[in-house]
């Protein structure tokens, strides 16, 4: 199911036959001393450095070390979501290497397995020198509110005015008013030192772009208000901007570029720790894997969301991960699993009350059923998912699955 829209080895044998990886790593960890966060991110990430992957690799791994550096900055981080995401960007340099050699690899994630059973403060101390990498990635932190309202001029402050009257516009649908007089109001808003509202107005703008299904000027537009935005330090809105872009780019099926602007929100959304549109955006994520039938990758996404919908008690967008997880294996031909990921999705939409997330999950369970001759139990599931279908009024879902119950009947 889509997201509704608005992450020592113990022998190095492995690399010595390779020439794309320029060197080997070895890091030690003393079992008396506590090693801090901050270190194993740092080793990390030469580690990363030392193998000559793909920009696609790097930009996954990199992800996830961010998840790890926001969740270590918090006052109690949770030592679940950091494990969870150095395993997956661990899994990810193994599953690289492998292909790389043909042989397979799990250096990097005994290393990190090996590491995780060691004294580990999961609280990062700012005291530790970080990489230069990581000091060019810092963005300057926005202004507090107080600070927006002491620098506003009288023209900032008329400005603003105009700019709410064309959002008004927009609520109300009145897009093709509202584009006008963001047009209008744009000239003042470039020469203003107001730049929230010259980002707003690129961001609006894009929005009534992407409703109109007008995405070249969509993506022109998300692109100015993101550009703006890292420039003003606003995380939230270069999160929102990379988001939309990535679902402009997945609806196109230009999984690459979609792939970029998913973890660009994965990261903005980190910065300012919004957990649940990364569980979101972890799915849509894991989705594009699946559709390229790269099974392991859209597990690996899905159980990351999974982690964080259990620390937001997101219920909903958990049931949406349980039901993709089925999906792929259903797909992989692991039946078992995927009828055990259907009815943990099928609880969650029974706690929301959502009747067609439930009617998906019950005739996907049913098909399954019936796949494998168990016409009986497929009968039953078919029914609650047809009376689903009755209660939510969908003609369309209901001949669909009254055509399966008939066919199912016929077959036993």
């Amino acid at each position: 199911m889509p997201a509704e829209k608005p992450p020592l080895p113990q022998d190095n044998r492995e690399f010595t036959d390779d020439r794309t990886f320029k060197n080997k790593q070895h890091f030690e960890y003393s079992p008396q001393k506590t090693v801090n966060i901050r270190n194993v991110v740092e080793d990390f990430k030469k580690t990363l450095a030392a193998i000559d992957a793909t920009d696609e690799i790097n930009e996954e791994v990199k992800t996830y070390l961010k998840l790890v550096d926001t969740q270590s900055l918090k006052e109690k981080p949770s030592p679940k979501l950091i494990k969870a995401n150095l395993t997956n960007a661990a899994g990810i340099l193994d599953e690289y290497i492998t292909e790389t050699l043909n042989k397979p690899s799990r250096v990097v994630t005994d290393w990190i397995s090996a590491l995780l059973l060691q004294n580990i403060d999961y609280k990062t101390d700012k005291n530790i020198e970080i990489s230069a990498e990581n000091k060019k990635a810092e963005i300057p932190s926005q202004l507090t509110l107080a600070e927006e309202k002491q620098s506003l001029s009288k023209e900032d402050k008329q400005l603003r005015k105009l700019y709410k009257t064309a959002q008004k516009l927009v609520d109300s649908g009145s897009f093709r008013q509202a584009l006008m007089n963001y047009e209008q109001i744009l000239p003042q808003a470039q020469k203003s030192s107001d730049k929230i509202v010259e980002t707003r107005i690129y961001l609006d703008k894009a929005y009534i772009y992407d409703m109109g299904k007008n995405f070249p000027k969509a993506l022109e537009n998300y692109s100015k208000a993101a550009m703006l935005a890292f420039v003003n330090g606003n995380n939230k809105i270069q999160a929102t901007c990379h988001y939309n872009m990535a679902s402009i780019y997945d609806d196109s099926s230009k999984t690459d570029l979609a792939l970029k602007h998913y973890y660009a929100a994965l990261s903005f959304n980190g910065q300012v720790e919004n957990l649940k549109a990364q569980s979101h955006t972890l799915n849509d994520v894991g989705n594009v894997f699946a559709a390229l039938n790269k099974r392991k990758k859209a597990i690996n996404h899905y159980q990351v969301g999974l982690a964080l919908t259990k620390e937001t008690h997101d219920i909903k967008g958990r049931a949406f991960l349980l039901s993709n997880t089925a999906s792929v294996f259903k797909a992989a031909g692991k039946d078992d699993k995927a009828l055990n990921f259907y009815k943990k999705s099928i609880q969650c939409d029974i706690k929301t009350g959502n009747l067609e997330g439930y009617l998906v999950n019950y005739e996907k369970a049913a098909d399954i059923m019936s796949e494998n001759n168990f016409g009986k139990k497929a009968e039953i599931m078919y029914k609650k998912s047809l009376t689903a279908a009755q209660k939510l009024g969908d003609k369309g879902l209901f001949d669909r699955i009254l055509k399966k119950l008939d066919q199912n009947t016929l077959s036993y």
